[in-house]
């Protein structure tokens, strides 16, 4: 092989190393030890810049960025914080009833959501209404059968009718897990949060931190 031969093919190979390299490079995760690690989402053309830990906790790590169809992040209840080591991983289903679930869908978005008026009128028609548990100016509606489920009905302080579902348990003594889910009426898309009934009187203030989440981390 000549001496032109054998440049040829040096610059070959660091052509093909330094390729590789922006390769890594554009898909390499923050550095998960870093509390201000941000992550880039986009919600189905919807650009937010989202802290790590309140997409996951920062020992798992994640991708620079990702695409979905429903925004999704953790806060703990009251504090507000995102995920630390130390806590459990909801990405994984260990629960703590401290954390709040947050999905969102983007401006303008009626992926879901849109029939929840419809809902309602279903669980009025369909479910006992149950005026010893009204409360935090919510109406209750409980379900039939062993395991039944509790509804309430109400709205937030735009005048937007919410559903909130306290799942079915085996006995009264456990946990509840609660879905609260409306139209956002600003962003015009579907809001869903996740919480421990034992945060049910503060299903506004909870609904209000997520929201200013929500515009927080949205690029315009």
């Amino acid at each position: 092989m000549t001496f032109l031969s054998s440049q040829k093919v040096l610059l070959r190979n660091v052509s093909l190393l330094l390729g590789s390299a922006l390769i890594v490079t554009s898909c390499a995760k923050p550095n998960v030890h870093d509390p201000n690690a941000q992550i880039k989402v986009d919600v189905e053309g919807d650009k937010y810049v989202i802290p790590l830990n309140h997409i996951v906790r920062p020992d798992t790590g994640s991708y620079a960025s990702f695409e979905t169809d429903m925004g999704h992040g953790y806060f703990f209840w009251p504090s507000g914080r995102g995920l630390n080591n130390n806590d459990k991983n909801p990405n994984v289903f260990d629960y703590d009833n401290n954390i709040i679930e947050f999905y969102w869908a983007a401006k303008n978005s009626k992926i879901e959501g849109a029939d929840i008026p419809t809902r309602i009128d279903s669980i009025k028609q369909e479910e006992n209404r149950d005026f010893d548990r009204d409360d935090y100016e919510l109406e209750a509606y409980v379900g039939s059968g062993d395991l039944y489920a509790i509804y309430y009905i109400g709205s937030t302080y735009t005048d937007v009718p919410i559903t909130i579902r306290c799942m079915p348990t085996i006995n009264e003594d456990q946990d509840r897990i609660c879905q609260m889910e409306y139209m956002y009426p600003e962003y015009n898309n579907y809001v869903r949060l996740q919480f421990s009934k034992k945060h049910l009187a503060d299903w506004q203030a909870i609904n209000t931190m997520a929201i200013d989440y929500m515009k927080k981390w949205h690029q315009d």
